[in-house]
């Protein structure tokens, strides 16, 4: 191991030269007889682990130097303040320029080694504190990175249940992969209809891309083939093209988006199903209301034919009495069809109003599932555009 390098300041040649003789078995020892030869070690590039300093050197003040030295950060990592007096000030000075320690002349070169000793190890404390912090700080930070990889997740499947639409589910997709500098593609496969194919970087699917995606559909829910991986569902595919190329701790940053993707997947199909439902709904609730409105016409025009029938039927009763040769009991048995067939008549133009009562209640029902429909989902609308 290495010794510790010492610069020792003093213009005192002689009293430099018992210093450096002292110190000489435990360091490394460059010797400076004034500030500006200081300065030039320095410019060396020279890494000092302790710089020590007399308070009075020429028409200058170490204490001074110190301050400065500290201030521009130089490759000096302690500072120790010597002074031929050991006053209460002179101390204080020392603390003041931000020197690590004091000693007050004449020095002992036994105190010395050991107050120096003392010194590399409080450095070798302060380094492992330091490491610890940074340590600390890189488990804080990933842990940060990581909740932010998740959050952005939840933030995504909060989003995915206010989609109505395939190209809304492609485009809130694509932003989370955007966001997490993830390049890849989205396969829809709808009940009954062409399946759809995008591509997150240039819209559309290339025919391999394409292909790739039909190929591994049948693949488990979770299939990985090489840096690339696709996530599988009935309805839906997500292939994600630089999963691993992506992830700065491979392991970890692949692990996360596994974790995520794999729930996005998921809640991607099960809104495809939602909206396949509901726009199925929606043909059902047309064709009922078509078929009703139909049907009215249909009894409108039906009520309207036998009132016609009706009519025609009195009306030639009527002109007919006066040329028929009939006796009184003739004329009150045709009165009585007469009378019966009207009050039958008024019957089923009860039935009629029951029937486009009936009809209307079943309109206002389907305008009522209609306008429930097409209310914008609210869940998740509360949440927070950024989580982390």
């Amino acid at each position: 191991m290495s010794k510790p390098n010492v610069l020792i300041i003093d213009d005192d040649s002689d009293y430099l030269e018992l210093l450096s003789e002292g110190l000489e078995d435990q360091f490394t020892v460059k010797c400076a007889e004034n500030l500006s030869k200081a300065e030039d070690l320095l410019k060396e590039h020279i890494h000092f682990d302790i710089a020590l300093v007399d308070e009075n050197i020429g028409t200058e003040k170490g204490s001074t130097w110190i301050k400065l030295k500290k201030s521009q950060n130089i490759a000096v990592k302690s500072f120790v303040l010597y002074s031929g007096l050991a006053t209460e000030e002179a101390i204080l000075q020392g603390l003041a320029c931000g020197a690590d320690d004091f000693l007050a002349k004449p020095i002992s070169l036994i105190t010395l080694n050991t107050k120096l000793e003392k010194l590399i190890a409080y450095q070798e404390t302060i380094l492992d504190f330091e490491q610890e912090i940074q340590s600390k700080d890189n488990v804080i930070n990933v842990s940060m990175a990581q909740a932010s990889k998740y959050g952005s997740c939840m933030q995504l499947t909060s989003k995915l249940n206010s989609c109505n639409n395939f190209e809304e589910i492609r485009d809130d997709v694509f932003s989370y992969l955007y966001s997490m500098e993830l390049e890849g593609c989205i396969a829809f496969y709808p009940i009954e209809t062409t399946p759809l194919f995008f591509s997150s970087k240039k819209g559309f699917c290339s025919p391999v891309e394409t292909e790739v995606m039909e190929l591994l559909k049948v693949k488990p829910r979770l299939f990985s083939f090489g840096s690339r991986t696709i996530f599988n569902h009935p309805l839906v595919s997500i292939l994600i093209l630089n999963l691993a190329e992506n992830s700065i701790d491979t392991d970890t940053d692949t692990d996360i988006y596994i974790d995520a993707l794999a729930s996005v997947i998921e809640c991607v199909g099960a809104r495809i199903e939602f909206i396949t439902y509901k726009n199925s709904l929606i043909e059902v609730q047309e064709q009922i209301k078509n078929a009703v409105e139909t049907t009215q016409k249909m009894v409108e025009i039906s009520k309207h034919h036998q009132q016609e029938i009706m009519n025609e039927i009195v009306e030639k009763i009527g002109v007919s009495f006066h040329v028929l040769d009939l006796n009184e009991e003739q004329e009150k048995y045709l009165m009585q069809l007469v009378h019966d067939a009207l009050k039958k008549h008024s019957q089923d133009d009860i039935n009629f109003l029951e029937v486009s009562s009936l009809l209307d209640l079943t309109l206002q029902s389907v305008d009522k599932l209609k306008n429930l429909n097409n209310k914008p989902h609210i869940i998740g609308e509360d949440i927070d555009d950024e989580l982390f």
